[in-house]
């Protein structure tokens, strides 16, 4: 009996060890498959054409992928299409699965004035169009790229324009040089947007209010599916955050990288670019402060 029971122990104990070999060694992928991806607000917006343009004299020709645009329903129509792929004819229009623009269970739409906003950005203003825009920037987009196969990803934003070539295939160059996160802007938040509950963490060494400023981002999509990252990003989906506190793509992109990446993971692209807030920088009108050198 005694003999019986210790190869029953020892079958257990193998296949517990040959599970745990499986999970931690999976699969190698196939070679890696780029995702362009924009999100369209459905609104006229004539920068969207020109970047588009830039899209395809800028970076496909060095680096290849799909470019996927993304939207809550406002380019179902051939006719509204049209436009974009007279000038992008391989772009592909895809509809955000509902469940990742609805309030999660528990919130509810009539609640949103209660929610925190900041005082450069009172109610209705970055409302709850924004906050699911955060919330899929920050994981939902990550998560639906994965099950599509997809290894990298890199959203630009209607109003990003890339304004040089690339002239070498970043994606190539991000995994020989063993690198995970690539951006091109940081930004720094100003006083008034700081989260009043956490007063003293930039005198413990944590956050020091600068943000990766995620209009660009370029991203190695197995990492950020690793079980660290997604049980880091489980959390936060799990405090609503995006919706009660208005936490931003850009502060838990940047949290996710401090925390699990070296320094010498990520990468600063300084290639020519410009975003909107730059352009209103000059006007006084952005409450963010930005640099295009790395954040010390």
């Amino acid at each position: 009996m005694l003999w019986l029971l210790a190869l029953l122990a020892w079958a257990l104990v193998s296949t517990f060890i040959n599970k745990g070999a499986e999970v931690s060694s999976p699969q190698p992928r196939e070679e890696s498959l780029l995702a362009y991806t924009l999100l369209l607000s459905g609104e006229q917006n004539p920068d969207l054409l020109e970047n588009l343009d830039l899209i395809r004299q800028h970076l496909l020709p060095w680096t290849p992928g799909h470019v996927l645009l993304f939207h809550t329903g406002a380019y179902e129509a051939a006719a509204k299409q049209a436009p974009l792929l007279e000038v992008l004819p391989t772009a592909k229009f895809l509809r955000i699965p509902d469940e990742a623009w609805t309030l999660p269970p528990g919130l509810k739409e009539e609640d949103v004035v209660s929610w925190a906003f900041a005082p450069c950005c009172p109610y209705p203003t970055h409302g709850i169009g924004y906050r699911h825009m955060c919330r899929w920037y920050s994981n939902g987009l990550f998560k639906y790229l994965a099950a599509r196969g997809y290894a990298w990803v890199l959203r630009l934003d209607e109003d990003s324009k890339v304004l040089s070539p690339a002239k070498t295939d970043l994606v190539a160059w991000m995994k020989q040089n063993g690198k995970h996160y690539g951006y091109r802007l940081w930004a720094f938040l100003l006083d008034s947007c700081l989260p009043r509950a956490l007063p003293g963490l930039n005198s413990f060494g944590g956050w020091d209010r600068k943000v990766i400023y995620t209009n660009f981002f370029l991203v190695d999509i197995s990492w950020w599916m690793t079980e660290k990252v997604q049980a880091y990003l489980e959390v936060i989906e799990k405090s609503h955050g995006h919706y009660l506190y208005r936490w931003g793509d850009a502060a838990v992109h940047t949290m996710v990288v401090k925390t699990f990446l070296q320094r010498s993971q990520t990468h600063l692209f300084g290639f020519a670019y410009q975003h909107k807030e730059n352009q209103d920088m000059a006007r006084g009108a952005s409450f963010l402060r930005v640099w295009d050198a790395m954040p010390p």
